[in-house]
């Protein structure tokens, strides 16, 4: 039997710390790959590299506290004036559905929304952080290199370039969610839906946790037909049929190994800092 229910809102603060917690894992990750890569080519640079692990983690943790709590707090804000996103549930926690049109739009709007306000964020510290690199440039006699930057500042600061950054976002965003959620519904029918372990805790739903593999497949599928139309497209315009094989196949395995990695991180996360809570409503 299924269940459809309304995503009214999202608690911000095990979200947040959810999310947080998730990307640290993975920052980690990111952090002992690329030290371990860099001193396979070059052994005398591995001290070097290995500084940048506190790097990485730091910078994402503080990116992803922002990101997390502010993508909360816009889609609480727009639920309370646009359609929520509706979710379909069986009896086990399988999602068999995700609303099309209300995700992409409401994804797609966020994105928006992050996006002017980093751009506002960042013409503002921008010119004085560009200014101070500049005049350094000058005076290190980096003339071409000082030019070339200022040139950039200009051109990012044209309105034509503002308007195209913020439409392209929301096209593009609104483009991919869409598609993303007919994919994942017309596979989900053949009963290989991601399974989500839910449980009511303080007048929420909480996410309990997640079916790595069911999660992994479903979702990796999702990511690597996307993959496929990209490439297809890009294809169009002429390309080495290797080169594109290699981009479909690496597609699939990409989104699988994310979507299980996330599953993981998720699972070990939950039960110890906070598992993510939900106001899911039944229509």
């Amino acid at each position: 039997m299924t269940s459809i229910k309304e995503l009214k809102s999202i608690d911000l603060s095990s979200f947040t710390v959810n999310i947080t917690g998730i990307s640290i894992l993975f920052a980690i990750l990111a952090a002992i790959v690329i030290t371990l890569a860099i001193g396979i080519m070059n052994v005398s640079a591995i001290m070097v590299a290995i500084y940048l692990i506190p790097t990485i983690v730091v910078g994402t943790f503080m990116v992803t506290i922002y990101y997390a709590f502010s993508s909360g707090l816009l889609y609480n804000t727009l639920a309370k004036k646009l359609n929520p996103i509706k979710l379909t549930f069986e009896d086990n926690g399988e999602l068999v559905k995700i609303s099309t049109t209300e995700t992409a739009i409401m994804t797609s709007i966020i994105a928006t929304l992050q996006v002017i306000i980093f751009y506002l964020a960042t013409m503002l510290i921008l010119p004085l952080l560009l200014n101070t690199v500049v005049q350094t440039l000058l005076f290190s006699g980096q003339q071409m290199l000082a030019f070339m930057m200022y040139q950039y500042m200009l051109i990012l600061s044209q309105p034509t370039t503002i308007a195209i950054i913020i439409f392209g976002t929301f096209i593009i965003t609104f483009i991919l969610v869409l598609l993303g959620c007919y994919i994942y519904n017309a596979f989900a029918k053949t009963g290989r839906g991601a399974v989500i372990s839910l449980s009511e805790e303080d007048g929420m739903t909480a996410i309990e946790s997640i079916d790595i593999m069911k999660f992994a497949i479903a979702f990796g599928i999702v990511y690597g037909i996307l993959n496929l139309i990209l490439t297809l497209i890009g294809a169009i315009s002429g390309g080495d049929i290797v080169n594109l094989i290699i981009n479909i196949i690496g597609g699939f395995v990409s989104g699988i190994v994310n979507a299980a990695l996330i599953a993981l991180f998720y699972n070990i996360v939950a039960p110890r800092i906070a598992k993510i809570k939900l106001e899911l409503i039944d229509r």
